[in-house]
């Protein structure tokens, strides 16, 4: 948590020096785009938590998060050199769970992320540009199945379960403005996510005693429409 307010405080001084500078020139943008993520850590399918915040005794198995595909949509705010951006993704891969055991099966994982972002544009305002910057995000990674519990009658019974997590990533890539609204950029991000939550239907929100690790790299191709 002091990383995310870290830089917090690091966007809001980019952001209040773009403003103060008399000469800054404003402009809007939406974006839309298709990318890769390749992953590895913590969720490869083979680790396993046990919850019992709400007294029932719950085995969740981590999904092999492995790589996928996703769209991503942005909108944000060029300051001159400066970007702002808020950004959304979401895919449903198949993965799976339990390697090693004889519980392991194929299952899909829905990930939902958002991010807020700040970057800064070499050779701006020229038409091709450079930037690097820095990204902030949310994931929320639904694995179907994954949970399994032992009832009063001794029946196993399962259910979904919910990694919530925080992490940061560093970004660069090249930007082409092919008309003066519209721009292409291809943009690379390598990003440490923190899963330290986990969501069940039989416990509900539990904190985990460690933090699950994963390293992502990802590789966007998007569109712009600048206004």
């Amino acid at each position: 948590m002091k990383l995310a307010k870290l830089f917090l405080i690091a966007f809001c001084v980019c952001a209040i020096s773009s403003f103060a500078n008399e000469n800054w020139t404003r402009t809007h943008f939406i974006s839309a785009g298709f990318g890769a993520a390749i992953t590895q850590g913590d969720l490869e399918g083979e680790k396993s938590l046990l919850a019992k915040d709400a007294g029932t005794e719950e085995t969740i198995f981590l999904p092999n998060l492995g790589s996928f595909l996703m769209p991503e949509f942005e909108i944000g705010a060029n300051l001159n050199q400066h970007t702002v951006s808020l950004d959304f993704s979401f895919s449903s891969p198949k993965t799976n769970f339990a390697k090693g055991t004889n519980l392991v099966e194929e299952t899909e994982t829905d990930i939902l992320r958002l991010g807020l972002g700040y970057r800064y544009n070499f050779l701006w305002p020229e038409p091709f540009q450079i930037f690097v910057g820095l990204n902030y995000s949310f994931m929320h990674l639904k694995t179907t199945n994954n949970a399994f519990f032992i009832d009063e009658n001794d029946n196993t019974k399962r259910s979904d379960a919910t990694l919530m997590g925080n992490g940061f990533s560093i970004n660069s890539g090249l930007l082409y403005f092919i008309h003066k609204n519209i721009s292409m950029e291809l943009h690379a991000r390598f990003k440490t996510m923190f899963f330290s939550n986990v969501s069940s239907e039989e416990n509900g929100t539990c904190e985990m005693d460690e933090a699950q690790i994963q390293f992502m790299e990802e590789v966007f191709l998007r569109f712009s429409f600048h206004f």
